[in-house]
């Protein structure tokens, strides 16, 4: 009952850290140090299993880490396996060996597609940013600039007030 993952992130908005276990979703603690999350966790946990019992639910299988053979089975169409044996046979290299380069090559151009489609969404959200406000001090006389997506604006101000509520 023991044998549940936990996780331990830290949380910027939180500004501490967050323990989770994925097995029980929606269960989580907070810590200012990951011991204190840690800490907290087990006690939500033990509270968590108690109530999951006493409501006759069944508990999820804990998720451990596997060690793997490095060998799977595949079955494929007749047709697939006569091409990529030809293929092989071809390049010059076992069945076995030239699936593992096609899978290797379709994983990498996986993990590439994904970054770039993450930098295209990143310049997308900067492009489509209306504003962008900043205060600048020209000799001394405080200003504030706008800047639109095709235009410029300035504009003088007098004076600036801040009390200490509204400085961040």
């Amino acid at each position: 009952m023991n044998k549940y993952s936990m996780v331990v992130q830290w949380s910027e908005e939180d500004e501490g850290y967050i323990a989770t276990i994925p097995e029980f979703t929606g269960l989580s603690a907070f810590g200012v140090t990951k011991e204190e999350a840690l800490k907290e966790l087990e006690v939500a946990k033990e509270a968590y299993l108690e109530v999951f019992i006493e409501d006759g639910c069944q508990l999820p299988e804990p998720d451990t880490l596997n060690s793997y053979s490095g060998q799977t089975r595949l079955r494929l169409p007749k047709s697939l396996h006569a091409s990529l044996s030809r293929k092989a046979k071809m390049e010059g290299v076992s069945l076995n060996t030239y699936i593992i380069h096609l899978l290797s090559e379709r994983n990498i151009e996986y993990r590439i597609e994904r970054k770039i489609k993450t930098l295209e969404e990143n310049v997308q959200n900067l492009y489509n940013q209306q504003h962008v406000y900043y205060f600048l001090s020209n000799e001394g006389s405080p200003q504030i600039q706008i800047i639109e997506t095709g235009s410029e604006h300035s504009y003088q101000l007098e004076s600036i007030e801040f009390d200490e509520k509204s400085v961040h």
